[in-house]
Formats: C-alpha cells, structure tokens, sequence
C-alpha cells in the first residue's frame, strides 16, 4: 500500500512565529493540535518517586510528591507546558511552532482566538480545555472531528467504535505514527518526534474531508 509522505516547516524562534502566523491567517482552514509537557522533569519526578518510597513521611509531604511523581502532559493545566502547536494545511503538510516560554504560549492561543478560519480539531476535551483555561476564550470557528465521527459511528462493541486519530487515520500514514514514541524529548526539534507531530496535523486535516465526503455520499 501506499502511504501519504507528510513533510512540514518548523519555527521556533519568537520573530519566526510571529511572521508565521500572520502568514497563517490567509488560511481559511486549518487543523490543529498541540504537544503538551509536565511542568516537572524528569528528573524531579524520579526524586519524588524515590522520597514516596520513604517511611514515616508526612502526608501533605507525600500528596505533593504524588502530585510531582504523576506529573505529565495530561495532567491539570496550570501543571502543563504546550510545546508545540501543530497547524495541518493539508493531508500532507504540517506547520509547527515551538514556544519555548510560556509567554510564546500565550502568543500563540491569542492567535488562535483571533483566528476566523476554520480550525478542525481532534478531541477539543484536551486542546481547549488548555486555551480556555490560559486566555479564558475559544476558538472563533471549530469542529471537533472526533465528536464528528461519534455522531457517525454508533456500535455495542467498543472496538468497533473507536474514534481515536490513529485508529480512524493509521491506514493511510506510516506504521511508524502509531509506534510509541518519547512524548518528553530533550530536544524539541527532534526530527522522530515533529514528523509524529506533523502526520497528526495532516491526518486530522484528511479525516475531516474523508467526514465531508461521507456525508455527501448519504444525501
């Protein structure tokens, strides 16, 4: 089988951003995604696992170190870092912005509320959950494109109902995107880990059209 190659750009200084995203806005549609961090490193979280072990320690001690110890990018968002926001602009090119601070960040959701495109998003539970509790808004306009296929897949058995993006997607990249990867890197232009990136901008942009065809084939 064929598999779609995907490439993508990358900018991660504060001027490059910037000149992207105002690039950005003649898109009138765009997918999106964001790579998120626990605000703990690794590091900090192998000592609180290493003092958890510890008797006799105090329990507000131990409920901080638990709080540290189970600290990753799906924890609450005062606890979290977005690292990488992920634009698709096709089924096959992704554009990705790295903040470095959280004062990029928050650039970038301002951005995104400003935005009047279309933003198609997979599991907006995660995403906007984020955006909403940094800049207290949402996106202009948006479909959630997991909620979409819900509403078109309805089965008793849970394995046949699956909405994820790589079980919905994984037919038509690489192998390699569903394979496990660091989700933490040391380095944020990884190559292994912006490709990952990338194939999931590009793959919630093609599950959107392959969603829009659908429907058009039952009216």
């Amino acid at each position: 089988m064929s598999y779609i190659d995907v490439t993508y750009e990358v900018y991660a200084t504060p001027w490059h951003v910037q000149q992207k995203l105002r690039e950005m806005n003649q898109y009138p549609e765009l997918s999106f995604d964001c790579e998120t961090r626990g605000v703990y490193s690794k590091a900090q979280r192998k000592e609180a696992v290493q003092f958890l072990k510890k008797e006799g320690t105090a329990q507000e001690h131990r409920q901080l170190a638990l709080l540290v110890a189970n600290n990753s990018g799906l924890s609450f968002p005062s606890l979290v870092n977005v690292t990488h926001f992920i634009f698709g602009i096709s089924e096959n090119h992704s554009i990705i912005l790295i903040a470095n601070y959280p004062q990029e960040e928050i650039q970038i959701w301002n951005w995104i509320a400003r935005y009047e495109g279309m933003l198609y998003i997979h599991n907006t539970l995660l995403d906007l959950k984020l955006m909403y509790h940094r800049v207290r808004t949402f996106p202009q306009r948006y479909e959630d494109t997991q909620l979409l296929v819900k509403s078109l897949v309805n089965h008793v058995n849970v394995w046949k109902a699956k909405v994820g993006l790589k079980d919905l997607m994984g037919v038509y990249y690489h192998p390699e995107w569903a394979l496990a990867v660091d989700y933490e890197p040391a380095n944020l232009k990884d190559p292994k880990f912006l490709m990952y990136g990338a194939i999931d901008g590009a793959g919630t942009f093609k599950l959107y059209r392959n969603i829009e065809e659908h429907i058009k084939s039952l009216l």
